[in-house]
């Protein structure tokens, strides 16, 4: 359908404008107008029954690379209304690959994929873009906004060597992140939290930055804690924005474990304060009080501060183990852990293990894991680090509602999931997946717009599309508006809802009648029309 009308659609075009009765007119994949002039005998037509028709959904914090090349219909996002998502975050990304560092990398790479043999003799991409080609080789549901990952680059010119980078090292760090940039990504972002990211001197990361400030690129970054250290590690993002001049976004924003709960009211004055002073810092956010992250997180910083494959090492060693079981137990003064709040085992649920004699442990918490096998919490993680090569998932419950819901309400938050897309067939199926990976925008509009009635329903859908295109620089996207690019979601606000949970997590959501990418609909009526004219976005310099 090269040409068509959706009429009888109650319109919500993304700004945060009053909804509004009218016809849109859809030509080569473009919004041609807005009016029931277009409603003219033989056009064809979409029926939108009175239902919202908004601009597709931009995911400002995803993580699908990691499964397109798996499934690339993206299931479990663009049937929750996704049309866009923001990749390459968290500082992992499929490449660049250096031969020179390549077992490094694909230790580096552990925390967030097992490349088992078949995949180590093909993952040789020598730059992000190459891998995403060959990602996108069947097409894509939904359109792609890259970036580069910072721990590749550094472990790749590097590996996890923890000194200043020389002159040359340098160099190569910034020649390898303009390969990318010239191929059109839109930013790079890092994972200050993980080896050896959370090592890296502070004139390392401005450099780097500088590139992207010199090209009007974005640096995201998931902080080094989210805990005990919020404050100073905003601090830190907003410090990298003064040094390097360069746009930079704090992912996934919250206050994790209790002790912490209300610090981000904190967090979000200075960045106010940080704005008021000329700097472009900002935030996104997803709609739940659990996180996901690697069990990883529950080891003593200088058991891993090497890398997994060194850290699973000094775990086998009897010594070592005791001792890390020690700090596990009794804390570092320095270490910010959820093992320092009473029931911890309780909180954290294995989301994903590759064993067969483990994976009858996904979707159960530590605590009865440790239970069934008779041993404390602290053994059941060191086990499964050494049993799966440093690589479990898992799903945290952590955060407060008044938290997330300060969080959300700021007018300059933008929502992403931080998930990948899955699936409910296929190897995407498996898994014990945090929620987000296919409810979240229908929770956004389901349970915190109809139910709580946390803010509009303009609001929530200008967070996530106008919103995000504006901050990440994706033209043409994110307005119903003439000469934009025809990315539509057509919804029953009285019943789009999550249908996705902590404990049963693989379904789709309700409410969703057709998602347009494009001007091509890939979602009908629930059911995914075997379209893909996704793409991967470009953003070159002027």
């Amino acid at each position: 359908m090269q040409e068509y009308i959706i009429k009888n659609a109650l319109i919500i075009d993304g700004s945060g404008a009053d909804r509004y009765k009218g016809t849109i007119y859809v030509k080569n994949g473009l919004i041609g107008g807005i009016g029931d002039e277009y409603d003219v005998p033989g056009m064809p037509a979409i029926d939108a029954k009175g239902q919202v028709v908004c601009p597709g959904f931009i995911d400002g914090h995803g993580h699908s690379d990691f499964t397109l090349f798996t499934n690339h219909r993206g299931e479990s996002k663009v049937r929750q209304g996704i049309t866009t998502e923001v990749t390459g975050n968290c500082g992992f990304t499929a490449g660049p690959i250096t031969e020179e560092h390549y077992d490094d990398l694909v230790h580096y790479l552990a925390n967030t994929i097992v490349l088992d043999e078949k995949l180590q003799k093909i993952w040789h991409f020598k730059s992000q873009d190459e891998f995403l080609r060959w990602s996108a080789r069947d097409g894509l549901s939904f359109n792609i906004v890259p970036l580069v990952g910072m721990g590749m680059i550094h472990v790749g010119v590097m590996g996890f060597d923890h000194s200043m980078p020389d002159e040359a090292q340098l160099q190569k760090m910034k020649d390898m992140l303009n390969v990318e940039l010239d191929a059109g990504f839109f930013g790079m972002s890092t994972a200050f939290e993980y080896e050896p990211c959370n090592t890296l001197y502070p004139e390392e990361v401005w450099e780097l930055c500088k590139v992207l400030k010199a090209r009007d690129k974005i640096f995201t970054i998931h902080m080094r804690n989210e805990g005990m250290h919020l404050i100073d590690n905003v601090k830190e993002a907003i410090e990298i924005a003064r040094n390097s001049g360069c746009k930079v976004e704090i992912s996934h924003l919250k206050a994790r474990f209790k002790p912490n709960w209300g610090m981000v009211k904190e967090a979000l004055r200075l960045i106010d304060e940080a704005k008021a002073e000329g700097l472009d810092v900002c935030f996104d956010v997803y709609p739940y009080t659990a996180y996901g992250a690697g069990l990883i997180d529950l080891i003593p910083p200088w058991v891993k501060n090497d890398g997994p494959r060194i850290m699973c090492e000094r775990l086998r060693d009897p010594e070592l183990k005791a001792k890390a079981l020690y700090d596990m137990e009794h804390g570092l003064e320095e270490w910010d852990s959820i093992m320092k709040s009473e029931g911890w085992a309780d909180c954290v649920s294995i989301a994903s293990l590759k064993t067969a004699g483990n994976k009858r442990f996904e979707g159960k918490t530590i605590a009865q894991m440790a239970e069934e096998l008779g041993i404390t919490g602290y053994e059941a993680v060191v086990k499964l680090m050494v049993d799966e090569d440093a690589s479990v998932k898992c799903v945290w419950h952590a955060m407060c509602d008044d938290d997330l819901e300060t969080v959300m309400t700021h007018p300059d938050a933008i929502f992403g999931t931080d998930g990948r897309a899955c699936a409910t067939y296929g190897p995407l199926s498996s898994g014990s997946v945090h929620p987000r990976y296919y409810g979240n925008y229908p929770r956004i509009m389901g349970y915190y717009v109809r139910e709580k009635k946390l803010m509009s329903l303009e609001e929530a859908i200008h967070k996530s599309t106008q919103l995000p295109a504006q901050r990440f620089g994706i033209e043409g996207r994110g307005l119903i508006k003439p000469g934009y690019h025809a990315d539509l979601v057509i919804f029953d606000p009285d019943r789009i809802r999550e249908v996705s949970t902590f404990s049963s997590p693989h379904h789709y959501p309700e409410g969703i009648s057709r998602v347009i990418v494009n001007g091509v609909s890939v979602i009908v009526e629930g059911e995914h029309s075997g379209m893909f004219p996704g793409e991967i976005l470009r953003k070159f310099d002027k």
